[in-house]
């Protein structure tokens, strides 16, 4: 193993802190509880574009399998919304038709949803495009492996479905 001294270390340091940070496709029920057969509203926040090319979003993707029993998006200002079927499920469809968000800007999406009729763990996989590059969340979380970090770089959001209330 190599020491490295001082100012060396700590110039690495700085170095690897400086890196921009992989941020996520967070899905949030807003202190709302997702049960079983019911539905809510929920918001998927996008917290910056692509670290690819640096660039704001311009459209994203959140497919939804056959579980989950409906999804109305909201309205987003300069955001234009469409619900698609799919051969596994949905997909919502948000298309930019306002000026491109600083690459920084954290967008929110929100809709109602009606929750899978069975208690369990559901994925939402999310796609986003910034240009001509796009990152995509899909990767579940888990434990840190040899070859998986964890968290993994782009994970999976998913939502907890509770039993119905009695």
């Amino acid at each position: 193993m190599i020491a490295l001294g001082g100012a060396v270390g700590a110039a690495l340091i700085s170095l690897v802190s400086a890196l921009p940070a992989s941020a996520h496709a967070i899905v949030d029920l807003s202190g709302d509880p997702a049960y079983a057969g019911g539905s809510s509203i929920v918001t998927l926040e996008i917290q910056h574009g692509c670290l690819q090319n640096q660039l704001g979003i311009d459209k994203v993707v959140a497919y939804l399998s056959t579980d989950y029993r409906g999804v109305r998006p909201r309205e987003v200002a300069g955001w234009d919304s469409a619900v698609k079927r799919t051969s596994s499920g949905k997909k919502v469809v948000w298309r930019l038709t306002a000026s491109v968000p600083a690459f920084n800007a954290p967008t929110y999406f929100p809709m109602k949803m009606k929750w899978p009729s069975k208690p369990g763990v559901y994925g939402v996989p999310v796609k986003q495009w910034c240009g001509s590059a796009t990152d995509v969340w899909d990767v579940p979380s888990g434990p840190a492996t040899a070859n998986q970090p964890s968290p993994p770089l782009y994970p999976l959001p998913q939502i907890k479905v509770l039993r119905p209330k009695s």
